[in-house]
C-alpha cells in the first residue's frame, strides 16, 4: 500500500534506487531553474502592484501598508536568490519552503488588514500551491509547502471568526488545488525522467568505446574524475594502473587490423574479468588501457596489474601478445591527471626495460618484482 501511495505521488521516479534518484533530482532541479527563477522573482511584484492599486483607491491606507509590503517584497527577493543558487543543492528546496511561507504570511497579513480580501485569499493560495508543488522534488518538501500555505489560511479564518460554510468552501478549494498540483507534479516528474534516462543512455553511448565496450577518453574523464574525487573526500586510497599492449603495430601489420581488433576486445574482456565492479576501466586510445582502483594502495595496484600481465601472456587465440604496465598511488596533493602521468611514466619505463613487465614509480626493485611474477 505504501509503495502504491509513493508511486501515486512520484510516478515512475518511485521505482528508482536511492543513487539514481539523487542523480535524477540534481538533473530535475537544474533543468527547472529558469522557470523557478521567473516564478520566484515575479511573484513578489504582486504585492507591489497591490500596493499601487491601494494607493490609487485608498491612499490613506496605502501609506500605512507601504513599509510592511516593502519588507515583504525584500524578504521574498532574498529568498528567491537562495532558491536560484545551484550550489545549495537540495537545501534550495528548504529555501523554496521558506519562500512559500513568507508569501503565505504576506497574503494573511494583507487579508487581516483588509478583511474584504478574504474572498480572494483562497484563490491566490490555491493557485500558488498548483504552481509550486511541481518544483517540490522531495516528499517532505511537498508536505511542507501544503502546510505553510494552508495553515495561515485557516488561521486567518479563525482570527476573523469566519462562518463554518466558509471553512468548508476553503477546505474544498484546498483539496482540489492540492490534487491538481500533485497531478501536475507527477506528470512533470515522469516527463523529466524520460528526458533524463534518454540523456543517460546517450551519454553512455558517447562515453563508451564501441570496439571494446569499456569507457573511452571522455568516459574516463567523467567517471574517473568523479570516483577519484569521491575517494579523496572520503580519505580512501586510490591508485591507477596504465597498460599498453606490446608490439601491437606488428600484430596489425602481420595479421591485419581485424585480428588486432580481436586482441583489443579480448584484452578488454580479460581486464574486466579481473577488475572489481566499482573500478573504472577505459581505453583512452590505441592499444592502451587504464584502470582506476579505489581502496587500493600501490602494493595492491601492483599485484592487480601483475595478474593482468600474467593473464594476457596466457591468453589463448591465433595471435598472442604481452602487456606492459605502470602503477601509481595518489599522493595527498595529486590530481587525477598527475596520478595518471606517473603511472604512464612507469609504463613507458617498463617498455624501455624490455616489455612484459609491471613497474612502479621508483627504481629497479619494482622491475625485479615484476619479473619474479613470471616465475610463479
Amino acid at each position: 500500500m505504501f509503495r502504491s501511495l509513493m508511486r501515486m505521488l512520484d510516478g515512475r521516479t518511485a521505482d528508482l534506487d536511492a543513487r539514481e534518484r539523487r542523480r535524477f533530482f540534481v538533473y530535475a532541479y537544474r533543468s527547472t531553474g529558469a522557470s523557478r527563477t521567473a516564478l520566484t522573482f515575479g511573484m513578489p511584484l504582486l504585492f507591489l502592484i497591490g500596493w499601487a492599486r491601494d494607493f490609487v483607491v485608498q491612499p490613506e491606507g496605502a501609506d500605512a501598508a507601504f513599509t510592511r509590503r516593502a519588507l515583504l517584497f525584500g524578504t521574498l527577493i532574498a529568498l528567491a536568490l537562495l532558491v536560484r543558487l545551484r550550489r545549495l543543492g537540495y537545501w534550495a528546496e528548504l529555501a523554496l519552503v521558506a519562500y512559500a511561507c513568507a508569501f503565505s504570511a504576506g497574503i494573511s497579513m494583507t487579508t487581516l488588514a483588509d478583511p474584504q480580501r478574504l474572498s480572494l485569499m483562497h484563490v491566490i493560495a490555491v493557485l500558488m500551491v498548483i504552481i509550486l508543488l511541481p518544483f517540490a522534488l522531495h516528499r517532505s518538501t511537498l508536505a511542507a509547502l501544503v502546510v505553510v500555505f494552508f495553515v495561515p489560511l485557516f488561521a486567518v479564518l479563525a482570527r476573523l471568526q469566519a462562518p463554518l460554510s466558509l471553512w468548508w468552501a476553503y477546505l474544498a478549494y484546498g483539496v482540489v488545488g492540492i490534487g491538481i498540483g500533485l497531478a501536475y507534479r507527477r506528470s512533470s516528474l515522469d516527463a523529466s525522467l524520460d528526458v533524463f534516462q534518454l540523456r543517460q543512455r546517450l551519454l553512455s553511448r558517447l562515453q563508451l568505446d564501441s570496439l571494446t565496450d569499456v569507457l573511452n577518453r571522455d568516459g574516463w574523464q567523467a567517471h574517473g574524475e568523479r570516483l577519484f574525487e569521491q575517494c579523496r573526500r572520503e580519505g580512501r586510497p586510490v591508485s591507477v594502473a596504465y597498460f599498453d599492449l606490446d608490439h601491437f603495430k606488428q600484430i596489425n601489420d602481420t595479421h591485419g587490423h581485424a585480428e588486432g581488433d580481436a586482441v583489443l576486445r579480448a584484452t578488454a574482456t580479460l581486464i574486466r574479468q579481473h577488475t572489481r565492479p566499482e573500478c573504472v576501466i577505459a581505453r583512452p586510445g590505441g592499444e592502451e588501457f587504464l584502470a582506476l582502483l579505489p581502496d587500493a594502495d600501490e602494493d595492491g595496484a601492483f599485484q592487480y596489474a601483475g595478474r593482468i600481465r600474467a593473464a594476457v601472456r596466457a591468453m589463448d587465440g591465433p595471435v598472442t601478445t604481452t602487456i606492459s604496465g605502470g602503477v601509481a598511488e595518489a599522493r595527498a596533493d595529486d590530481t587525477l591527471v598527475q596520478l595518471v602521468a606517473r603511472a604512464d611514466a612507469a609504463m613507458l619505463e617498463a617498455k624501455r626495460r624490455g616489455r612484459n613487465r609491471i613497474l612502479r614509480p621508483g627504481g629497479p626493485a619494482a622491475g625485479a618484482d615484476a619479473m619474479a611474477n613470471d616465475d610463479r
